[in-house]
């Protein structure tokens, strides 16, 4: 038996006699909601291959006899989903499809990009809607013409006599997974940076699409956070998520625990993590940004910072919490507290007297001072 989450009815080829599908809501950021019919189907479709099995048996489960009837309705009986193309309504899937079609050199000018998409599923419909058909392919030109100006404008394509190519930057978005949004944030911050500023710079990558965000509970004050801020040399008119998650992710990476966010500043701590995480990712992203540009000012304090952001330590324990494994900032923090940083005298008799430390770990502690 599999237990497992939607994700894996994409792409994976695990047959199954039987699925059982235990919800038929999932949480998005407008509470629970129904999954489509589509997933349903996706779902439903690892029962019974026909290459494995005569028979297949799906399970969707429900709490009445109501529901039941509900579910059967709308899932077993109503029909899928129509198709849009995740283009429509999409610049940075635009950007990205565009930047990818002249990185690989299959588009060079606006023709080609233009022959390209007209014969996506976006063009498709585009074409043969009624109320767009007439216009089709000149709004369709149209943004495109605007998306190569923006990637013109912020360094990603540039002209030459043979077409358009990605430069340095543009093949770094390409090969990442972060919006173009993203990239151009971090790459307009690095520009103008005078001086290293770590709460500054953890307070830019907040406010970037791809940082996962730490939120406020409820209505309750949002004056820690502020005060914060202000003590942090950073000023904000509006106190929001944004804000939230610099606040946390400062605290985070000065060894405060996530309870103790999470009291002090009323914000939901338990995603805390994922966002330092991220933030850390965000943080190498930038530094090779940095190195597409020219710029090798601040490499090691952006490594020092996505090693900050990742275990949440202060700048001392780095070595330490980084080259000992499964050792962790609270020990490490006991270990330099209670030793100081020099541990070549240090047995690792004396070493197991630390709370959480035994034989094995101390070995390990001894063996990186050794080799250090």
């Amino acid at each position: 038996m599999i237990t497992a989450t939607p994700s894996l009815m994409y792409g994976v080829n695990l047959p199954s006699k039987s699925v059982v599908i235990r919800d038929h809501t999932r949480w998005t950021s407008n509470g629970p909601q129904p999954i489509p019919v589509f997933d349903y189907e996706q779902m439903s479709g690892r029962a019974g291959r026909p290459q494995y099995d005569d028979v297949g048996y799906s399970y969707l489960i429900a709490k009445t006899m109501d529901e039941a009837l509900n579910l059967e309705e709308f899932y077993i009986e109503g029909d899928i989903e129509l198709t849009n193309s995740k283009l429509v309504d999409n610049k940075d899937a635009i950007y990205r499809q565009i930047i990818a079609q002249i990185a690989s050199s299959l588009s060079k000018n606006l023709d080609d990009l233009t022959d390209f998409f007209g014969k996506t599923l976006y063009g498709y419909q585009m074409s043969n809607n009624p109320s767009m058909a007439l216009f089709a392919e000149d709004s369709l030109k149209y943004e495109l013409e605007t998306a190569l100006q923006f990637l013109l404008q912020n360094g990603i394509i540039r002209a030459t006599p043979e077409g358009l190519k990605a430069t340095e930057f543009g093949n770094l978005i390409a090969k990442s997974n972060y919006t173009v949004e993203t990239a151009v944030k971090i790459k307009e911050y690095i520009s103008g940076m005078n001086e290293f500023n770590t709460d500054e710079f953890i307070y830019a990558l907040s406010e970037t699409p791809d940082m996962p965000l730490i939120s406020f509970k409820g209505r309750k004050s949002k004056d820690p956070v502020r005060e914060k801020l202000s003590e942090s040399g950073l000023f904000a008119v509006d106190i929001g998520n944004p804000e939230a998650t610099t606040v946390s992710l400062i605290e985070w990476i000065n060894e405060r625990s996530e309870y103790d966010i999470e009291n002090k500043y009323n914000v939901y701590s338990a995603s805390t993590r994922r966002s330092a995480y991220e933030a850390s990712r965000l943080v190498i992203f930038a530094k090779k940004t940095s190195e597409v540009l020219g710029d090798y000012t601040y490499l090691k304090d952006f490594d020092f910072l996505s090693a900050r952001l990742y275990y949440g330590v202060k700048e001392d324990i780095i070595p330490l919490v980084v080259g000992v494994k499964r050792l962790g900032r609270k020990r490490a923090r006991n270990v330099v507290e209670i030793f100081g940083n020099d541990l070549t005298s240090v047995s690792e008799n004396e070493l197991q007297k630390i709370e959480g430390i035994g034989p094995k770990l101390a070995s390990k502690i001894r063996l990186f001072v050794e080799n250090n």
